[in-house]
């Protein structure tokens, strides 16, 4: 979103004051950026924060200011010749500010009193300076677009690169607060890479782990690590194509999140907001129906979320401050249990069991001096989910996922470039725990049976110590060519484990008429701890080469891990071709290569099947040796890639911009798994997948003028086509198909690899958002359209005739259709630290079936849009 910083209006407090030291940023795509040489510059004198907005654009720099510091100011008149950075020295003179580099083409203005800190540095928030690939969704983006859970898949799920598991937004579990899955270009959804301050926030142990139920060694899982909740964040940077080379270990894409630095004020912000089932309109198919009334484990009927959020920014001295951020999410879901009545027989009953995420996320920074900043950071997020079911008697059980770490950053700027290095810590957990550590069955004599107890604890934990360093240099002139080249290096070392706390057994027991019982199908689970340990190194050189209107940004990376001793080297290579000089019509093209990462439950998965024991068979006899062999073979994986070639044109004219992207992905060596529990499992690389994407967004640079009011405009469309032989939600614990294997697919024979997607395939859809906003009311509404095209479901049908019996597979049309979210934010000119928001979603309470029922089951099992639903949010800005 583009700011004007001299046509915000606060009354004179310090709560309103504070907001208008949001950054103000004036960029033109560094992509784009010219050599330092003079250029014609015609600026009247104006209002200063107006005429830094003029320069940027011309001169294609990016520049980040406190808006107070420039308010009232008006800047000289600048005509004649000038080098880009003397002509911002010209704008600045006698402002009573200075100036200093962040980096090529980028600079910060500061308030020049004794004290240089005295004034916000501000990590830059680009306004339409863009990276090609690269969406920045700022901290004003995720406060304004309607969301529901406020986690970071909800955030980018409109992405035009990104694809949602169909159901992920269904009505049969919206009381849940799990944060769905994602797919960038159709590669895998759990080869994308989290990052969380510039600190890994991935898990790579079992992120395909789903299953909610009671079920020994079974710990669901997610491939992030931090449960983020978007708004303690200061923005989330999206990479999607073209990624430079510093990002590496994914196939997919890359989703950067970065925390609020202090802004030099104290501040703290309160809020609440909250949500019931009797605020959502739902729709359950005939078949769920059951299920969902009973709040079984994937289910939830009824609901109360209540979500509580600060966040306080404080200022220790000139130098030095911290921003705090901590939230509380939680969603108090009632579910059946089952009970006993006095005669034995089950007696069912409801209770709330509370989904809940905490997070706390702290920056502590301290500016050394002019050219050296160091930042702490301190992050934790747990989540706990507690479920039941009417099919245990008195039993119940928490999955939590969560993380912690702890990070240290230093910024140096010296004479001739930039020097960052970066040291942490993360720890990734989940685990699985039940009352008791025994889950028996119980046959009672003439009476239902029944199962009760639990395995007790079980964990599986990640481990991650990080060391990087970059050094980005000032540009360089050699003859006609201009060089601007970074280079760095990151050392990882990673334990991940699967623990089991104690000893635990399930059996069943069948009683007798006269009371006695017998036992049978005893399995004792040992304790224990099962590690896998390895280093991970990389390397990564980049140039920017640029010569009059081209520009070819050229990388290598290098990485080396000791897992499964693999050596891959990604080069990334992009070509900018300024078509008219200007910066307005910029074509890029391009091909880079993204190796994944391992997924570390294939070295945990065959140790912990040791730790199982039989101890009674099928018909009650003691087993003289009950380890049960079980082999899994993963040595001589290599690692999944993708190759990516893409093509991209931008152009800028009447304050809007436009871009028209084609990308193709190659996936290769992709994970897979094939075997039996008798012969053992093997994993391979026979995954392979291929997706063509075309996409075109256009927005707003400057805000639209309605009288009082300001619009921004931004809208994208885009579609995909993906040829695979293996399915993403299973990932690497499910199977690939032969390419040249044949199916029947509609009664016609064809090749497996040509069917349908299943999973995560929307062939287009479409967002277009309207933000509209009055200063003089204190009102903000925005406005979100989305719209999905109709799709062919793969459903599979059984084997066809002989002599081949082929899978048989058949389609289910699922329908296009279209959803309207609104919010509409007031700040009451009486009392501007207040500010209330009411936020409807699919205000036309559209519900369409989202997948397809199988047409060999008797009652219909498709997945429903969920329909309206209301929230309400009140906040408090001291």
């Amino acid at each position: 979103m583009l700011f004007h910083p001299t046509n915000r209006r606060r009354a004179r407090r310090s709560g309103a004051s504070a907001a208008l030291l949001i950054a103000a940023l004036i960029a033109v795509s560094p992509s784009v950026a010219q050599p330092a040489a003079p250029a014609a510059y015609d600026l009247p004198a104006q209002p200063l924060g107006e005429a830094l907005l003029a320069l940027g654009r011309q001169a294609g720099l990016e520049i980040s200011f406190p808006p107070a510091a420039v308010a009232g100011k008006t800047s000289p008149p600048l005509q004649g010749e000038y080098s880009p950075l003397l002509a911002l020295n010209h704008l600045l003179a006698g402002s009573g500010l200075a100036l200093r580099a962040d980096g090529p083409d980028r600079y910060i203005v500061y308030v020049d009193k004794t004290n240089q800190f005295s004034a916000l540095r501000l990590d830059a928030v680009r306004v339409y300076g863009e990276q090609v690939g690269e969406r920045i969704y700022t901290r004003e983006d995720i406060a304004e677009t309607p969301s529901s859970n406020r986690d970071l898949s909800t955030l980018v799920a409109t992405h035009p690169a990104v694809r949602t598991n169909p159901g992920a937004a269904g009505s049969q579990n919206r009381g849940s607060l799990n944060v769905e899955d994602i797919s960038f270009h159709g590669s895998s959804p759990y080869q994308n890479l989290f990052q969380l301050d510039g600190m890994e926030a991935t898990n790579r142990v079992d992120p395909a782990s789903k299953n909610l139920n009671l079920q020994v060694g079974n710990v669901p899982s997610n491939p992030q690590s931090y449960f983020v909740d978007t708004s303690l964040l200061e923005e989330v940077r999206v990479h999607d194509s073209f990624v430079p080379v510093e990002y590496g270990r994914f196939t997919g894409g890359v989703v950067d999140a970065r925390l609020r630095r202090f802004s030099g004020e104290n501040r703290l912000n309160l809020d609440y907001r909250w949500n019931t089932s009797k605020m959502t309109r739902q729709e359950v198919a005939e078949g769920d129906q059951n299920s969902w009334a009973q709040g079984k484990p994937g289910y939830s009927p009824e609901w109360k979320k209540r979500f509580y959020s600060a966040v306080g920014d404080l200022a220790f001295n000139e130098k030095s401050g911290a921003v705090l951020a901590m939230s509380r999410r939680e969603s108090d879901i009632t579910r059946w249990n089952m009970g006993v009545d006095g005669k034995g027989q089950p007696a069912p009953g409801q209770d709330a069991y509370s989904d809940r995420i905490d997070n706390f996320l702290g920056k502590f920074s301290v500016r050394a001096s002019a050219d050296t900043t160091a930042d702490l950071t301190l992050k934790y997020s747990d989540r706990s989910e507690t479920l039941a079911s009417d099919l245990f008697r008195h039993t119940r059980w928490d999955n939590n996922h969560g993380a912690r770490g702890i990070g240290a950053n230093v910024d140096h700027y010296f004479q001739g470039g930039r020097l960052a290095l970066q040291a942490g810590w993360d720890r990734t957990l989940s685990n699985r725990e039940s009352i008791g550590d025994e889950l028996v069955t119980f046959r009672p004599y003439r009476l239902p049976l029944y199962t009760a107890g639990g395995f007790g604890k079980e964990q599986t934990r990640q481990d991650t110590w990080t060391l990087k360093s970059r050094v980005d240099l000032d540009p360089v002139r050699t003859g006609v060519f201009t060089h601007i080249p970074y280079a760095g290096v990151e050392l990882n070392q990673v334990q991940a484990n699967f623990e089991r706390f104690q000893e635990s057994h399930s059996y069943q027991r069948a009683y007798s008429r006269d009371g006695s019982y017998r036992d049978f199908s005893k399995v004792r689970y040992l304790p224990g701890t099962v590690d896998v340990n390895y280093n991970m190194a990389s390397l990564y050189l980049s140039d920017r080469i640029e010569w009059e209107r081209l520009a070819l940004d050229a990388g290598l990376r290098y990485d080396r891990e000791t897992f499964l001793g693999n050596n891959n080297v990604s080069p990334r290579t992009r070509l900018d071709w300024d078509v008219l000089g200007s910066g307005d019509t910029l074509l890029s093209a391009g091909w880079s290569r993204y190796y994944g990462s391992s997924v570390l439950v294939t070295a945990l998965e065959e140790e912990r099947s040791r730790l199982r024991r039989q101890v009674l068979d099928k018909d009650g006899l003691p087993v003289a040796d009950g380890s049960k062999e079980y082999y899994v073979q993963y040595k001589g994986l290599r690692m999944p890639y993708d190759d990516e070639w893409a093509v991209s044109l931008r152009q800028r004219m009447a304050g809007m911009e436009g871009v028209l992207s084609y990308v193709r992905r190659n996936g290769r060596d992709q994970w897979t798994k094939t075997g039996n529990d008798k012969d053992g499992y093997r994993y391979t690389n026979e995954g392979l997948s291929t997706t063509d994407g075309v996409s075109l967004s256009v927005r707003t640079l400057e805000p639209w003028r309605l009288g009082e009011t300001r619009w921004n405009m931004q809208a994208s469309w885009s579609w995909q086509k993906r040829k695979t032989n293996a399915d993403l939600v299973e990932g690497y614990n499910g199977d690939a198909r032969d390419p040249d294997e044949y199916v029947i697919y509609n009664g016609s024979r064809t090749r497996a690899i040509d069917l349908p997607p299943s999973t995560f395939y929307q062939p287009q859809v479409a967002t277009l958002s309207l933000l509209g906003a009055w200063p003089r009311a204190g009102l903000t509404w925005s406005n979100m359209v989305n719209w999905r095209s109709k799709r062919d479901a793969t459903i599979y049908v059984g084997l066809g005739p002989r002599p081949d019996y082929l899978d048989r597979f058949v389609s289910g049309e699922v329908p296009s259709y279209w959803t309207w979210d609104t919010k509409l934010a007031w700040n009451p000119t009486f009392a501007r630290s207040l500010e209330f928001t009411v936020e409807v979603l699919n205000v036309l309470d559209r519900k369409p079936a989202v997948t397809a029922s199988n047409p060999n089951l008797k009652t219909n099992r498709s997945t429903y849009q969920t329909g309206r639903e209301l929230w309400l949010q009140v906040g408090y800005r001291f």
